[in-house]
């Protein structure tokens, strides 16, 4: 059942190594204690492998386990195909990964273990091409919809967001809007400040899609007077965004927003690696 241990909580996604070192010294309790709690850890370490693109390794670790999975183990099983799956979609095998996450998502009805089931549907979505992502996103909002769980409701908002942009790809903006409407109130209801704001980011977003750039720009003129009163750090997304809305309006202050969003863009690791030409595109617009 839906019981899942409380060494998840111990997860920082940004931090892999450090997340590892934890699981790591839980070990010698868990195999004293349980083992279906021991394999889950080490299927959790085999991910902090993956977030670090050490795939053989994430691979050796979830070869070495697998042996010990039974059918008292179900909750292992699953994990397990899951951080499989995960390892070959980050290394770009999303057909290896597609087959797995069917797995794991059949396994999670079989097994009535509602949250990984909706992980696998989550997994396949990302996994999948555009056209079927919407269906994957759908299973998984409809068991997090229909379930009692408090913890298992806590997926949708990302459902909720994940399929919005789903939508707008396809787009069919009204409902991405939506979708991205809901993902914020249920921040609001919760007072989760910092995903508050990414709703309202991509709420802004999609005016822009919809060729709605005053309104726009007033979401995002709001959004960054607020997030400056919260104390929150700037974000080059959001001053990308007023650039470009304001570039769709004439207005010269466009030049000013995007060097902002270049400034902090290209200070940010992950876009200096994979998205050369957006800042090239930023840099130029803001005529630096």
């Amino acid at each position: 059942m839906d019981n899942s241990p409380d060494f998840m909580a111990l997860w920082d996604y940004q931090d892999p190594a450090a997340t590892a070192l934890r699981f790591h010294a839980l070990l010698p309790e868990a195999r004293a204690a349980d083992l279906q709690l021991e394999l889950e850890l080490l299927t959790q370490i085999a991910r902090t492998h993956s977030l670090q693109r050490q795939f053989a390794e994430a691979h050796q670790l979830l070869d070495e386990l697998e042996p010990r999975l039974t059918d008292k183990t179900p909750r292992a099983r699953i994990r397990a195909l899951l951080e499989r799956g995960r390892a070959f979609n980050s290394a770009g095998d999303k057909e290896s990964a597609k087959t797995l996450f069917e797995q794991a998502w059949q396994w999670g009805l079989k097994e009535k273990e509602t949250y990984l089931a909706i992980d696998a549907a989550h997994m396949l979505a990302i996994a999948a091409p555009l056209e079927e992502q919407s269906r994957w996103h759908q299973l998984g909002m409809e068991l997090a919809e229909h379930s009692a769980d408090e913890r298992v409701r806590r997926w949708l908002p990302a459902i909720y967001h994940n399929l919005g942009w789903t939508l707008f790809e396809l787009g069919r903006f009204d409902e991405a809007k939506a979708l991205q409407q809901k993902c914020l109130s249920w921040h609001e209801a919760h007072q989760e400040q910092g995903k508050t704001f990414v709703a309202r980011w991509s709420l802004a977003r999609l005016s822009r899609a919809q060729g709605l750039h005053q309104q726009a720009m007033a979401e995002l003129t709001q959004l960054k007077a607020d997030m400056s009163e919260a104390g929150a750090a700037e974000d080059g997304d959001l001053f990308e965004e007023l650039g470009e809305n304001a570039l769709a309006l004439d207005d010269p202050a466009a030049a000013e927003y995007f060097a902002r969003a270049w400034f902090l863009l290209s200070r940010d690791s992950w876009s200096k690696s994979h998205e050369a030409e957006r800042l090239a595109r930023l840099k130029r617009l803001a005529k630096l």
